[in-house]
C-alpha cells in the first residue's frame, strides 16, 4: 500500500469511528440551543427586533462573526410579506485564545443576543390598520460551527420560528 492510500485510509477510519459525544454524522446533537422572541408591532413603520438567544452546551464556543478563517455564527431570516427585515446585529465576541495554534479569536461560549430588526412595510400597515390583533410568522435558520478546546464538530443549521403580533391602531 501506497504511502498516500494508507493515510487516506486512515483517515477515513478516523472519520468513520465515533468518539464519546461526538458524531461525524448528519444526527449530531445541538450543541447550541437557540430561543427567538419578538415584541408587538403596533404602530406602522414601527421598528422592533426579532430576538435569537443562542446557548452554547458547556464546554464549547462559537465563532463570533470577523474571524478570518474560521466558520462564523450566521443568521439567515426568509422573507415575510409586508415586513422589512434588517441586517442581523451581533454582539461583541469573547477573547478566545487557542494555545496549539498561539492564535486569539473572538468567540461566544456563554449565552449570547442577535437582533434583527424588523419593520412593518406602509402597505402592510394600511391592510391592517384597526383590525383585532394578529400575528406574523418570521422564521429563518441559526447557522454555526461549535468547537471545544480539542476539536471542532462539524457546522451545524438550527431553524427557527417566532410569531410576531401585529396591533396597528386606527389613526
Amino acid at each position: 500500500m501506497t504511502r498516500l492510500a494508507l493515510l487516506f485510509t486512515l483517515g477515513l477510519a478516523a472519520l468513520s469511528a465515533s468518539a464519546p459525544g461526538q458524531s461525524f454524522r448528519k444526527n449530531q446533537p445541538a450543541r447550541v440551543v437557540v430561543e427567538a422572541a419578538a415584541v408587538p408591532i403596533t404602530k406602522p413603520a414601527q421598528i422592533v427586533d426579532v430576538t435569537l438567544t443562542g446557548t452554547p452546551v458547556p464546554g464549547v464556543h462559537v465563532y463570533a462573526p470577523g474571524n478570518p478563517n474560521y466558520i462564523p455564527v450566521t443568521v439567515t431570516v426568509m422573507p415575510v410579506t409586508g415586513l422589512s427585515m434588517g441586517s442581523p446585529i451581533f454582539p461583541a465576541g469573547d477573547d478566545y485564545f487557542f494555545a496549539p495554534l498561539k492564535e486569539s479569536v473572538k468567540v461566544y461560549s456563554k449565552p449570547f443576543v442577535v437582533r434583527v430588526p424588523v419593520t412593518v412595510t406602509s402597505a402592510f400597515a394600511r391592510g391592517r390598520t384597526g383590525q383585532a390583533a394578529s400575528t406574523v410568522t418570521v422564521k429563518g435558520t441559526v447557522d454555526y460551527q461549535a468547537c471545544d478546546d480539542k476539536v471542532c464538530f462539524p457546522p451545524q443549521s438550527q431553524p427557527f420560528a417566532v410569531d410576531v403580533p401585529v396591533k396597528l391602531a386606527r389613526r
